[in-house]
């Protein structure tokens, strides 16, 4: 046999070239497998192209490496033929790896594809060179060639698929290395079992293709083609990769709108559409699985104090801190809302009892009242919860809200602080404001409210010093009703600053006839609402209703209670001191039942300051009340305010009072609201002869 040498430089080029081609292919799989389609189909092709001829390619730059002694050359037919069997085969390897990278035959199936390619490519490869006489083939050594040829890409592909699908570099490269490895063998050792006879020639060095120039054409096409493979691989993955983040970006742009719309942005809690979502679906799986679903209507009392006061920056601390409060009082599978400004929602599912759910008010109730320090002060708020379940007291998700509502004012109603269960009769008051509300529109329009007047005594010498005008209804069915009848209504339908309007209008008409009486006058005191304060005109039409009747100033003073003197505290500042400028004088209404500010206080333009009739009427039960009353009455000495107590009833409160300091009262002890025809006697007369009359 003939004794054959190697070229060591194109041994190492041929094996390089080997991994090269199976680096590429790998880059190739990536693209099929992330492709459908027409652009699958075309992956496949150019790939099987580029890497069966990387393959064939290495063959011949192998042979060439090969030492024999005597001219080689290559037929043309047979040379052209033997690369049919390795770009068949590599077409099929690429389409089995991209579709199926992990099951067992997915791995043994591509080896044994491209181990029948190999051999078919070498077997007519070897045929070209037209060897006379044939060669002398060594089977095991072909046996062993075709193993090798099929388990250098087992093994190759197998670590590639544990490694995640080869995105480790490292795991790449071994698997490289394995397959190009695993066909380099198979080459050598193919070459190898071809034993050549002594004095074999090779037919084809005179007829066909010189060996050094097919090898040296081949390889560097092949190499060319391969790499432009390669660098269309990679420009398509960055396309890709490119598209991909575009896609996610978008997605996440997508996702964040929807959380938008579907969640508050001040506490990331769900908000009113996601309420309703989750009850448009969650009702009907209750339904069909008989559990509960209760909705809890939460809204804090005195969160305007706080955020008036401190700023809308502390005040979305204060909500954030009641979210937090309101998460951690329910369970995990429980859903909490804030539906905007201070109401808040909780929907509650499977609490098996109503008695679960009181539990779950109070807890609540014990969280969120809490003092919380906010900009450097200990703030609280109170919430209301009102509470409808499913189905009892509504079958779709409107109705559970609205009853839930309903339920939170009825709450409100009985003293703020605690929490409701709906009823039915709540629906039916609820419709009875609505009517209510449309008839004090009317009653606006048809002079049906009046003006009564309270007297203010002063407490050492119970002589008259002032009167208050108190507002009253004379309804055609309902008789004469008190401002806690209709005042709230007016403030939450729009009219207070109409009924505002319509009393100033009556109190200076009436002090003007008592002007043309002749009768002595005292100051009247008018109370003012928030919304009446925070108009920029308010001192502008003032103005112009005491011009037309000439009607000096210091005859008319208002009361504003301490919350609204406190909201826009600027503006409201600016309004009070105009007024002032004006000579109209002012007292501060029901002081400590607010968010007292000492510091603000302090600038107010005010001349009284009013103690509400709950710290007086407390005082005879509560030490605490008396002793609350007693440092008003302090605080107002030292800043040089008079004091006036409301709701005084018995004497023992009248001595009390005067004891702690206090100037002046009023109340049913000494005077109820007079309506105005009687207000002229206590005018002319003693005021105590007249309280005795009463009495």
């Amino acid at each position: 046999m003939m004794a054959l040498t190697y070229n060591a430089w194109l041994v190492g080029g041929s094996i390089a070239l080997a991994a090269f081609d199976a680096y590429v292919a790998f880059s190739v799989v990536g693209r099929i497998a992330r492709t459908r389609g027409p652009a699958a189909l075309l992956w496949t092709v150019a790939g099987a192209l580029a890497t069966g001829s990387g393959v064939w390619a290495m063959h011949f730059t192998g042979l060439l490496a090969a030492r024999t002694g005597t001219p080689l050359g290559y037929g043309i037919g047979l040379t052209l033929l033997s690369m049919l069997p390795i770009v068949l085969a590599a077409a099929a390897v690429l389409w089995l790896v991209a579709r199926h990278t992990r099951a067992a035959p997915a791995i043994w199936l591509p080896g044994a594809v491209l181990g029948a390619g190999l051999a078919g490519m070498h077997c007519l490869g070897l045929l070209a060179l037209r060897m006379q006489p044939g060669f002398a083939w060594n089977g095991r050594l072909a046996t062993l060639a075709l193993l090798l040829g099929m388990l250098g890409p087992v093994a190759g592909l197998w670590l590639n698929a544990r490694s995640r699908r080869g995105r480790r570099p490292s795991s790449r490269l071994w698997a490289v290395g394995l397959i190009g490895g695993g066909i380099a063998a198979a080459h050598y050792l193919g070459t190898a079992a071809a034993g050549l006879p002594d004095g074999a020639v090779s037919l084809a060095a005179f007829s066909g293709l010189h060996g050094s120039a097919l090898g040296l054409a081949v390889s560097l096409a092949s190499g060319l083609l391969l790499l432009l493979t390669l660098c269309a691989s990679l420009a398509h993955r960055r396309m890709e990769r490119h598209a991909d983040d575009i896609h996610r970006e978008l997605r996440a742009a997508r996702d964040a709108l929807a959380h938008q719309a579907f969640h508050d942005a001040l506490t990331r809690l769900p908000n009113r559409a996601n309420v309703l979502d989750l009850l448009q679906r969650l009702l009907p799986q209750a339904q069909r699985e008989r559990f509960e679903v209760a909705v809890m209507f939460i809204d804090l009392d005195g969160f305007k104090s706080i955020n008036d006061t401190l700023g809308h920056e502390a005040g979305d601390q204060f909500l954030r801190s009641v979210a937090s409060a309101l998460c951690a009082a329910v369970r995990p599978r429980d859903t909490v809302a804030r539906f905007g400004g201070d109401e808040f929602v909780i929907v509650l599912e499977r609490y098996r009892s109503e008695a679960n759910l009181i539990i779950i008010c109070e807890k609540i109730l014990a969280l969120v009242g809490r003092p919380v320090q906010v900009a450097e002060h200990n703030v609280t708020a109170t919430p209301s919860i009102g509470v409808a379940m499913f189905p009892r007291d509504g079958e779709d998700a409107a109705s559970l809200l609205r009853h839930a509502d309903l339920a939170m004012y009825a709450a409100k109603e009985q003293g703020k602080a605690g929490y409701c269960f709906y009823q039915q009769r709540m629906t039916e008051e609820a419709r009875h404001r609505l009517v209510l509300s449309a008839e004090l529109r009317e009653a606006l329009q048809h002079g049906e409210i009046l003006v009564h007047y309270q007297p203010k005594v002063d407490l050492r010498t119970r002589r008259l010093v002032g009167l208050e005008a108190l507002a009253r209804w004379a309804h055609p069915q309902r008789g004469l009703l008190l401002p806690k009848s209709f005042v709230p209504l007016a403030e939450t339908s729009g009219l207070i600053a109409r009924l505002g309007s319509v009393i100033l209008r009556q109190v200076v008409q009436q002090i003007t006839q008592w002007r043309a009486q002749a009768l002595p006058l005292v100051p009247v005191a008018i109370n003012v609402s928030p919304q009446e304060i925070q108009d920029s005109h308010f001192a502008e039409s003032l103005l112009r209703t005491m011009a037309a009747l000439d009607l000096p100033h210091e005859a008319i003073e208002f009361e504003i209670t301490e919350s609204a003197a406190m909201k826009n505290a600027e503006h409201t500042l600016r309004q009070l001191r105009q007024l002032e400028t004006l000579g109209f004088h002012m007292a501060i209404d029901d002081f400590g039942t607010g968010f007292s500010s000492l510091s603000h206080l302090r600038h107010l333009p005010a001349r009284s300051i009013k103690i509400d009739q709950s710290f007086v009427q407390g005082a005879g039960l509560s030490q605490e009340d008396r002793d609350i009353t007693e440092a008003i009455i302090a605080l107002a000495r030292r800043l040089r305010l008079q004091t006036i107590a409301e709701g005084i009833e018995t004497e023992e409160q009248v001595e009390w009072l005067q004891r702690a300091g206090c100037d002046v009262g009023q109340g049913y002890l000494f005077m109820p609201p007079l309506p105005p025809e009687r207000v002229p006697a206590l005018l002319a007369g003693e005021f105590v002869s007249a309280a005795e009359d009463v009495r």
